[in-house]
């Protein structure tokens, strides 16, 4: 079995990392699902920088850290890829599905992941079958408010657990980012990371892009993170 193309690279999204205080119940569940596959579908949605993709990615993370075959892709990137790349895909221990809302209305995308859910539900039904596969699928808003044309994939996407992700508040995305700057050897401290928290888009992605970019003019210029620091190298 080959897929035809690898989406997914190692990033720094790992388990470890993902702000977990939020979702307790979703974490306990999914881990649970690591070891032994009772429960094959997971629907997580929430907002923008909710961290649906971060999640999804530490779970592939895991999945290629302990040698189980998997595949992440992000469906807002499809003009790279087609339908075809979930050919035999339940053949993988896992397959990440991030932003299926980008492919609401694409009949061709719709019947591929329609065929997917059926063929990992006959895996549940096969006695003595080994091979599991775990289906996560993110998306912006609950299934019933998706605009699939597809009934039978609209009742699909329900099959599973459903969660929400709840929106971060300011003072997670602080820890967050302080977390983040503490893995890369960066001292962040609160007075800078509110500074930033005010001063940027609080999306987390923009934060933590802006970050890597204060990452790399500390590291050249020998300098601490201070605030004049960050409005010199920002342009802020």
């Amino acid at each position: 079995m080959q897929l035809p193309l690898p989406i997914h690279q190692i990033d720094d999204e790992t388990l470890e990392n993902f702000y977990a205080e939020n979702n307790l119940l979703l974490l306990d569940s999914l881990r649970h699902n690591f070891e032994l596959i009772q429960q094959p579908f997971f629907y997580i949605w929430g907002t923008k920088s909710s961290g649906k993709s971060h999640l999804l990615k530490a779970v592939t993370n895991h999945y290629v850290e302990n040698q189980q075959t998997s595949i992440y892709i992000p469906l807002e990137k499809t003009q790279y890829f087609s339908p075809h790349v979930l050919d035999n895909a339940d053949q993988l221990d896992l397959i990440c599905l991030d932003d299926i809302q980008m492919i609401e209305g694409n009949e061709e995308w719709e019947v591929a992941i329609f065929d997917l859910f059926n063929q990992i539900r006959e895996q549940q039904g096969l006695f003595n079958n080994e091979k599991k596969t775990l289906l996560l699928i993110s998306a912006d808003r609950p299934p019933n408010l998706l605009k699939i044309k597809l009934p039978d994939l609209r009742s699909r996407l329900t099959w599973g657990e459903v969660y929400r992700l709840d929106e971060l508040n300011d003072e997670q995305k602080r820890i967050i980012l302080q977390r983040n700057a503490y893995n890369k050897g960066l001292e962040l401290s609160d007075e800078v990371a509110n500074f930033l928290l005010k001063r940027i888009d609080r999306d987390l992605k923009v934060l933590i892009a802006q970050l890597e970019l204060l990452d790399k003019a500390s590291l050249q210029a020998q300098r601490k993170l201070t605030i004049p620091f960050v409005k010199e190298i920002l342009k802020l």
